[in-house]
């Protein structure tokens, strides 16, 4: 038996096209625009930006929609 092995969390953070408006919940549209007065990911955008997680790499996730 192996035993144990525990969980690896290897979440670095959010990067900056996580934090896009088009991919936000709050966000209806290009007309309407946002339903809030303050972005619900602007602590995230600052922390990205801070940490240099500008674009996505290369191969990962992408959105279809």
């Amino acid at each position: 038996m192996s035993g144990n092995k525990g969980y690896v969390n290897r979440f670095k953070g959010y990067y900056l096209d996580d934090c896009d408006c088009s991919v936000c919940k709050n966000f209806q549209g290009k007309k309407r625009g946002c339903k809030l007065d303050k972005c619900c990911c602007e602590d995230e955008k600052l922390d990205a930006i801070a940490n240099g997680r500008i674009k996505r790499k290369r191969g990962s996730m992408k959105w279809d929609g």
